[in-house]
């Protein structure tokens, strides 16, 4: 197992550390890297903490709702609502945000867009998977280039993308069919991002190494090794002979229960206490690491370490505030632009789910304070549009007069 994750992370032990900083920090990610890409794929199928980290990510963010708001109002029959209930044959609105955020955790998240025409009932919206994306070389050109002029803008939208699928066949579209998030920056390569996976190398390859040890002893823990005390004053005694080795191996994989020996024998298991190497602590420690790396709080990542519900809630709060809902933002601004939504804003949200209900808590007892620092300062005559500008707040109504009941 272990021989099989070093030739998916590429890892060889021997290799002097100069040579790999070389390879790691050469520049800016390169194009056409078919095996890399696929590589990252394959270390998350393989790892279990690597995969687990992904799937609480994804599961969470695909828990969101979708939104259209027009003047602070939602609309509820925009037709972008309709194109996400079913973005494609295959897929629904959860899933396809389960796997915006999937390969946007891998480090690019290409949709492939059909059409720019929202109200197109044959509009399509799928997930490119990077490993078969072939890029044009003219990217390569491009990747790190100002573009200032709406010319060059131009060609470098029109630039053919052939996508190739397994059996060989291919796809060609445009690259303004595409909305691309990186999760990391695209200032070194505007059309291809880096990855977090490329930072975590050691430590999955640790989580892995500690999962392949843990499996070794338990298999060992069932084995003894049996021996003969020799008495050191008697020098004539001679070595156990083979027979006698196979004698005591037969009687001891035997059900007798009861064995007479000429003489004492020391039987000591391979593993003596499997619990004294840490190795569950170890794959812990690695998979806390690998989920602190996208953000994910400790409490939100709880695992067999307890932590009171209140600051698990607070935790996945905090954690749609800071992490999901930036990534969600990026990726519907996209589609805003696509369909040239300059008066709308399409908002994906977590408002309904439970562990919001403690922010909303907060949010009216801060109304609340708001509300009764804004009265008394009215009470203590100060005027409306003071009292605003002291709270940062917009009150309309209310004066030093008539505070009580209109603030």
């Amino acid at each position: 197992m272990s021989n099989f994750f070093t030739r998916l992370l590429g890892i060889n032990e021997l290799r002097p550390s100069e040579e790999f900083f070389t390879e790691v920090f050469n520049g800016s990610p390169n194009f056409n890297t078919y095996y890399e890409d696929l590589r990252k794929l394959e270390v998350i199928f393989s790892n279990p903490a690597m995969l687990k980290v992904v799937t609480l990510q994804c599961d969470l963010f695909s828990l969101g709702k979708i939104y259209v708001y027009k003047d602070g109002k939602v609309v509820d029959d925009d037709p972008f609502l309709k194109r996400i209930k079913n973005p494609n044959p295959f897929q629904q609105t959860s899933k396809f945000l389960w796997d915006y955020m999937f390969w946007n955790m891998i480090g690019n998240a290409y949709c492939y867009v059909d059409s720019n025409v929202v109200e197109n009932d044959s509009n399509k919206f799928y997930f490119l998977s990077p490993d078969r994306i072939e890029w044009p070389q003219y990217f390569d050109k491009m990747k790190d280039k100002i573009i200032l002029s709406k010319s060059t803008l131009n060609s470098v939208m029109d630039q053919d993308i052939v996508y190739r699928y397994h059996d060989g066949t291919s796809f060609k579209f445009k690259w303004k069919n595409i909305i691309h998030v990186p999760d990391l920056t695209n200032g070194r390569n505007w059309f291809k991002g880096s990855s977090r996976i490329d930072a975590l190398y050691k430590v999955i390859s640790n989580s892995e190494k500690s999962l392949d040890s843990k499996n070794i002893n338990i298999d060992f823990s069932g084995k003894y090794m049996v021996a003969g005390k020799a008495d050191p004053e008697n020098i004539s005694e001679i070595p156990m002979s083979g027979d006698e080795q196979q004698d005591i191996e037969t009687k001891m994989n035997g059900r007798k229960r009861v064995h007479a020996v000429k003489s004492m024998i020391d039987i000591k298991r391979f593993v003596e206490n499997i619990g004294i190497l840490k190795l569950d602590d170890s794959y812990l420690a690695d998979y806390f690491i690998i989920g602190s790396m996208y953000g994910i709080p400790r409490d939100v990542l709880e695992a067999y370490r307890s932590s009171t519900y209140e600051n698990q809630e607070k935790a996945r709060g905090a954690h749609v505030s800071y992490c999901l809902q930036p990534k969600g933002d990026q990726f519907f601004s996209g589609f805003e632009v696509k369909f040239n939504y300059g008066d709308k804003t399409i908002v994906v949200d977590w408002e309904h789910l439970p562990f919001m209900q403690a922010f909303a808590k907060e949010r009216a007892e801060t109304k609340k304070i708001l509300v009764e620092s804004f009265t008394s300062l009215l009470n203590a005559g100060v005027s409306r549009d003071d009292a605003n500008v002291f709270l940062d707040t917009e009150f309309k109504t209310g004066d030093g007069k008539t505070a009580k009941g209109q603030a």
